[in-house]
């Protein structure tokens, strides 16, 4: 117990004392009003990328499904084409998509700052959550109020509202509204689906309508009632993978056709109210044969691209539309929603990077006590600010090399300089006494830091796993 302590105090300390924030616009920018992202359970990008072919264990092509709105949806936005899942366990797999690292898992999650949650709360954000699947306790827990199905299952969903942050007065009308929307769905939820006769394939279909159906009136609500409050949607749909398992090979593409509708139906929604569109899922899924059973957890199916691959595609006015090349992991998702969203922040533990293909860059400025801080590209002032100790400077021009200048209040005569390239957003940070000859931001210190939390995270898992076989042996 004492090694844990010690563990859990070195992480603690290791974060930033939490101070003001100044937040300057350098250029007028366009952010969306929020995200909805929408985690398809087992869908694998190899059956919904035009560019790749699925194959199954025996080397049989996999047909892929007609998806009219997921392409037109691919065309207006960012697809990357190869994501890579380091770990094709469902609960990983959503703990790598919010945290942002590739050996996430839900005891990761748990700490402070360390998810897209957290950043988003930090900048007024509410977190909502409708959780078919993936609904391990510490992502809800990041949620302000959350739907889950208990039972995970097809055949008789119950459907459990959990409310995290009660009594914040400035929000108790809106988590009223909300919570009266929902405790009606998840009332209706055994309707969607009993209508069909057990066992068949529309049960699939009327299990993924009922958690997109409950996405859209949450939409439709928030716009009419509290169009000025940000949120994040987090949505997982589980009909895919599920089908998968049981219906085969044609029922799983089946399953994916049909949700294809539904997801127009919310891409023109998400348009029409101003929120990026995320689009991803935590495994993949692979077949014995092109008319076999599938599976994505056991030996013989976890290391098969088609499990491995997923897809990640983004809608949002923000960005260019690409289709961007390249290999990237699942650990890229968490910064580059935070990206999208004009958020730039760190999470405690990420080591993904931001995909996002903006025309601006945002600069987050961390000084050891207040100060002054001056970006400079080349003998162009660009932006100054005083009087606090950080500091977001929204809408810099992308590709561009900028010279930050900083002198704190404790020693003006000092000046900290770092010469920092824009093709990203970033977080930077000040040293008390920074080695100005290095001229940019040490990366490899940052690698260090993460690499020691990574470790600690492992460290405490195994601790605890320690004392759990020990209680258990007694």
């Amino acid at each position: 117990m004492k090694i844990i302590l010690i563990i859990c105090f070195i992480v603690s300390s290791s974060a930033l004392p939490a101070g003001a924030l100044t937040k300057i616009d350098v250029n007028s920018i366009s952010t969306p009003n929020g995200a909805v992202i929408l985690i398809i359970d087992g869908l694998g990008s190899s059956y919904i990328y035009p560019e790749i072919t699925s194959y199954a264990l025996d080397g049989t092509i996999i047909g892929k499904p007609v998806a009219r709105n997921l392409s037109v949806i691919s065309d207006k936005g960012l697809r990357v084409l190869n994501v890579i899942t380091p770990s094709t366990e469902g609960e990983n797999g959503h703990s790598v998509i919010v945290t942002g690292n590739s050996g996430a898992t839900p005891a990761m999650v748990a700490y402070s700052d360390a998810t897209i949650y957290d950043i988003a709360h930090k900048n007024g954000y509410q977190n909502f959550a409708i959780l078919e699947k993936g609904d391990i306790p510490e992502i809800i827990a990041e949620q302000d109020i959350c739907i889950r199905d208990v039972t995970t299952s097809i055949n008789d969903p119950q459907m459990e509202i959990i409310a995290n942050s009660p009594g914040r007065s400035e929000h108790d009308d809106m988590q009223a509204s909300l919570i009266e929307i929902l405790e009606i769905n998840a009332k209706l939820a055994p309707d969607y689906i009993e209508k069909y006769p057990e066992g068949s394939i529309e049960r699939y279909y009327a299990y993924n309508r009922w958690a997109m159906d409950s996405t859209i009136e949450i939409i439709d609500l928030m716009n009419e009632k509290y169009p000025e409050q940000k949120f994040i949607l987090t949505v997982n749909v589980g009909a895919v993978d599920t089908a998968g398992l049981y219906r085969r090979s044609e029922g799983y593409t089946d399953t994916i056709k049909d949700l294809d509708i539904m997801i127009g139906e919310l891409y023109e929604l998400t348009k029409e109210n101003d929120l990026a569109l995320i689009l991803t899922s935590d495994h993949g899924m692979a077949f014995q044969s092109a008319d076999g059973r599938g599976g994505s957890k056991s030996d013989q199916y976890a290391s098969q691209p088609e499990v491995l691959r997923i897809p990640f595609i983004i809608t949002s006015k923000n960005l260019n539309n690409e289709v961007l090349e390249g290999e990237f992991g699942q650990q890229d998702i968490a910064p580059t929603i935070l990206s999208v969203l004009d958020l730039p922040d760190e999470m405690r533990f990420t080591n993904g990077r931001s995909l996002a293909s903006k025309d601006h860059v945002n600069f987050k400025v961390l000084l050891p006590e207040k100060g002054n801080v001056t970006i400079c590209r080349g003998n162009e002032t660009i932006a100054d600010a005083t009087g606090d100790d950080s500091y977001v400077f929204y809408g810099l021009e992308k590709d561009r090399q900028y010279d930050i200048k900083v002198k704190t209040t404790g020693d003006p005569e000092t000046i900290m300089e770092r010469t920092v390239f824009s093709d990203t957003d970033r977080v930077i940070r000040f040293d008390p006494t920074p080695d100005i000859s290095k001229g940019t931001e040490d990366s490899g210190q940052k690698d260090i830091r993460r690499t020691i939390g990574s470790v600690l995270i492992v460290l405490i898992n195994l601790t605890g796993l320690g004392i759990i076989f020990r209680l258990l042996k007694r």
